[in-house]
């Protein structure tokens, strides 16, 4: 009543009509439900009376086969049997057995072949080409070719000439098109069984036995198997129509290359007919029986219940009418009621409603808005509050078990998946993008990281800011593990090729375990942090996957004292080339030949830079300008990376050293050697002189001590020691009363055994004797090296 008040009789009359054909025509489109139904339902029950013709020609199709492959095996027999007789195989070596033959044993052949004649309607008749004499025996005569294929077994569409090749070739188990055959005075189709014998043997064919199959025996099997107006083929391995009820072989020769699989369904046009197509093969020798059927057929029974349908539906829609006009009036009713409420909840007075439903909307809409204002306010804040929730999600400071479904609705985070990962994005090198190291820079460096995570991951993740060079990803895909060449992989390997080619930044991605529990997060990102270590033993273009090192065996790492001493010597001396083996040695043991944990790696790096520093020191050398400005050394180590970076700053800092070693080099050089020779010259008398006591006193490694100073004197020091006691010995000898016990120990041996072995070595001589000889000649002035 009071909506009567605020619009004239007319507007509402008018528009009550307007509401009421909207509701009428809404009930109407309802009512067309049952018949889209019936629609649909047609359609099943079609589709299903094709799937049923369908698997009733397969189920022929199988007995065909059955019958079929079980005739053919009598015709395999029955090849087998005549192929192995023995006086057969005489004739096959007929120059060999010559003497043997006559016309009794042809006779005799004959006989043979007459008694494994069998009663199978399939297999007409049989004979032998024998390719030596040129003769065809058959079970009742001998012949020559050409009289026997023109006027006994005459093919109609083949040439003498063309079965003469035929059965000169290698045949096993070839089976021809059926044709027409003039035999006995009558004209019968057949299929040709051709086999070479003697049998498997393709690298001399003898002869062949060839077997007539009856192809109306053959097709009668077929006929029996099917009263609709079916036609059947059977197609031999190569393709080629073997037999057909239809009248035109070559009529399905454009669907041939769909016969794949074992057996199948499927519809072709053939010609302007519909056909239905089933077909089936033989694992026996490889035959397809196919069946083709025309479809209106089959659905003859579908478009009489069609009409029946039709029939029905009208009588269900006239009732429907009368239904949709009761209803559409009783329902437009309570727009009025609710229209009223509106008015008063709003305490709306005196307004006029020309459009009930345009007032709806409008007060909906201006609903709608208050709303919005007040989640505009909240989402401002949603990427905050997401990008918290899931930081302290990963670390596992989230109780997941009483999460609810509001909790993941206000945070914004949609988990979907049943998988739950952890991907942690390391910035390795960004400087050829930022324009310098202000926070600025980094918030956008992690600004384009996070979106390009997002825009790639799409449902699968969500990126959010850890540390100032580190994005993380909380994962939530389908599949139950991360593994390189799947969808992820795929993924990650695009984030970090985009980083690398349009941002020239190289990142790290280190890549969790897969969990199938929400409280496995935080185990998920420990297992990520630990993967993310290993950059340190990877090269830089790896993703490094838990899953991949979480087995790894690990050593000790290997870098001993003589191994410190090697370089630091040749690094003293200026030889990079010895320096840098012994690094790729070191480098090898490690991190090749065996495995080491990411914390041994930061140990062996930094007892590498604790060497160099001890070469800075040693040599007197400022280190900053060798570390690129970088005043911790060991932070330019942590900056570095990889194992292979590391590699080569090692050796860059070593040819650095080498290359300043090398310019003072010959002075050291020579002043070394005159340190060592003086040594030498006087402690050569002590037994207890050794190439480890000169190294030890001069402080280098003895192998080193001893490549230096042959290559500075030509000769090597055990030589010069020997040589030095020799003359002393040799100048003891002479001008003393010594025994040779006495000057063995005066001259450094520790026994007159070793002066006495050394002394004939040198001069072919005993000490003893030498003295004699000095004593009888006079003194003899020797020159020591």
């Amino acid at each position: 009543m009071m909506i009567q008040k605020w619009r004239s009789r007319k507007e509402g009359e008018t528009f009550r009509r307007s509401v009421f054909v909207k509701l009428l025509l809404s009930f109407m489109c309802i009512l067309m439900i049952p018949v889209v139904i019936g629609a649909l339902l047609y359609g099943r029950m079609e589709q299903a009376l094709i799937d049923n013709a369908y698997e009733s020609n397969q189920a022929l199709l199988q007995q065909t086969r059955l019958t079929v492959d079980s005739r053919m095996n009598e015709v395999d027999q029955l090849t087998a049997q005549i192929a192995f007789d023995p006086m057969l195989q005489m004739f096959l070596y007929e120059e060999n057995n010559r003497s043997n033959i006559n016309n009794y044993t042809y006779i005799e052949l004959i006989k043979n072949l007459k008694r494994y004649r069998t009663l199978s309607p399939f297999i007409d008749d049989y004979f032998v080409y024998l390719k030596e004499s040129d003769r065809i025996v058959t079970t009742t005569i001998r012949t020559d070719m050409e009289t026997f294929f023109r006027y006994i077994n005459e093919y109609q569409n083949r040439s003498i000439n063309e079965i003469s090749e035929m059965l000169s070739s290698y045949h096993l188990r070839t089976y021809l098109p059926s044709e027409p055959i003039q035999y006995d005075q009558m004209r019968r189709n057949m299929i040709t069984s051709i086999s070479s014998l003697p049998m498997g043997d393709d690298s001399e064919v003898r002869g062949s036995l060839v077997v007539m199959i009856d192809e109306a025996q053959l097709l009668g099997q077929l006929r029996k198997s099917d009263h609709r107006e079916t036609d059947f083929y059977i197609f031999g391995s190569d393709g080629q129509v073997l037999s057909t009820t239809a009248q035109h072989a070559d009529a399905l020769g454009g669907i041939v290359p769909k016969f794949r699989g074992g057996q199948g369904n499927f519809a072709a046009t053939i010609g302007n007919n519909e056909m239905m197509i089933s077909y089936t093969k033989s694992s026996q020798n490889n035959w397809t029986y196919v069946s083709v059927i025309p479809k209106p057929i089959v659905l003859a029974k579908v478009h009489e219940t069609k009409t029946l349908a039709m029939l029905l539906v009208l009588l269900c829609m006239a009732g429907g009418l009368a239904v949709a006009y009761y209803l559409a009036y009783k329902n437009h009713r309570p727009i009025r009621e609710l229209i009223h409420a509106i008015l008063q909840g709003k305490n709306m007075t005196g307004i006029q409603i020309r459009n009930e439903f345009a007032f709806i909307k409008n007060e909906l809409l201006s609903s709608i808005v208050e709303e919005k204002q007040m989640r505009g306010k909240i989402s401002q804040q949603k990427p905050v509050i997401q990008s918290d929730f899931i930081s302290r999600l990963m670390k596992g400071y989230v109780d997941t078990a009483k999460l609810t479904d509001k909790d993941y609705l206000f945070m914004d985070v949609s988990l979907p998946h049943p998988h739950y990962g952890v991907v942690l994005l390391q910035i390795d090198d960004c400087h050829n993008f930022i324009q310098d190291d202000s926070e600025r820079e980094w918030t956008l460096m992690r600004f384009i990281l996070i979106n390009l995570s997002n825009e790639l991951l799409q449902s699968n993740g969500y990126a959010i800011e850890m540390e100032r060079d580190r994005v993380g990803i909380l994962l939530n895909v389908a599949e139950p593990s991360a593994e390189e060449g799947n969808e992820l992989d795929r993924v990650l390997k695009a984030i970090k090729s985009q980083m690398e080619s349009k941002f020239r930044t190289s990142i790290t991605v280190a890549v969790s375990g897969m969990k199938a529990d929400l409280e496995q997060i935080a185990v998920a990102y420990g297992e990520a942090v630990t993967a993310l270590e290993y950059k340190l033993l990877r090269e830089q273009r790896d993703i490094m996957y838990y899953d991949s090192v979480k087995n790894a065996e690990h050593h000790y790492f290997y870098y001993s004292l003589e191994t410190e001493a090697q370089l630091m010597n040749y690094a003293k001396s200026g030889d990079y080339g010895s320096v840098a083996k012994v690094l790729d040695h070191v480098f090898e043991i490690n991190f090749q030949t065996r495995s080491i944990s990411p914390e041994m790696g930061k140990c062996l790096f930094s007892e590498l830079i604790s060497t160099v520093l001890k070469l800075f020191n040693a040599l007197g050398m400022d280190e900053k300008p060798f570390f690129d400005g970088e005043s911790d050394p060991f932070k330019y180590m942590a900056r570095i990376g990889s194992t292979e970076k590391m590699s080569e700053a090692l050796k860059r800092l070593y040819g650095s050293i080498c290359e300043k070693v090398a310019g003072e080099r010959s002075d050291h050089s020579d002043v070394l050697a005159a340190k060592i020779r003086q040594y030498i010259e006087n402690h050569f008398a002590s037994n207890e002189l050794s190439l480890t006591t000169i190294a030890d006193h001069i402080g280098l490694n003895p192998s080193y001590l001893s490549t230096f100073y042959k290559k500075q004197s030509g000769h090597n020091v055990t030589e010069y020691i020997t040589a030095l006691r020799m003359k002393e010995a040799k100048a003891l000898l002479s001008d003393s009363d010594l025994t040779v016990t006495q000057i063995a120990l005066k001259v450094g041996f520790a026994s007159d055994i070793g002066l006495i072995r050394v002394f004939k070595k040198a001069e072919g001589v005993t000490p003893g004797k030498y003295r004699e000889i000095l004593q009888n000649n006079g003194h003899d002035n020797e020159a020591v090296l």
